[in-house]
């Protein structure tokens, strides 16, 4: 977080991901719960500590807000065919950097040559 008090990671690429929320001072961990399709690529702090910015892979790409309440909104839709990452948000909080990957593929078919 960006006062170096909890660390945010996801539980992994599984069916249950989860952001789990540890407390440097105390110990303590809690969980948000994501929804189910949602695999985590990139995860941020906002610049106020209360919530966190992720882009995921579902049937589509995405950016989200979730709220520390385990609330979630989504920022920006991409599509399939895309991959989003790397998020960063601004030190005022009014901007985030990510990348953006298009992947187009083409098949050909050739006869008789």
């Amino acid at each position: 977080s960006p006062d170096g008090t909890r660390i945010a990671f996801t539980s992994g690429n599984r069916p249950d991901e989860q952001v789990r929320i540890l407390e440097l001072r105390n110990g303590a961990e809690r969980s948000l719960q994501l929804p189910p399709e949602w695999r985590i690529s990139s995860l941020s702090w906002a610049a106020d500590g209360n919530a966190l910015f992720v882009a995921a892979e579902s049937m589509e790409s995405l950016i989200a807000r979730i709220e520390l309440d385990g609330k979630t909104r989504v920022l920006l839709d991409r599509g399939r065919n895309t991959g989003l990452g790397s998020i960063c948000t601004s030190p005022d909080g009014r901007h985030l950097a990510f990348f953006q990957q298009t992947v187009e593929t083409n098949v050909w078919l050739l006869e008789n040559f």
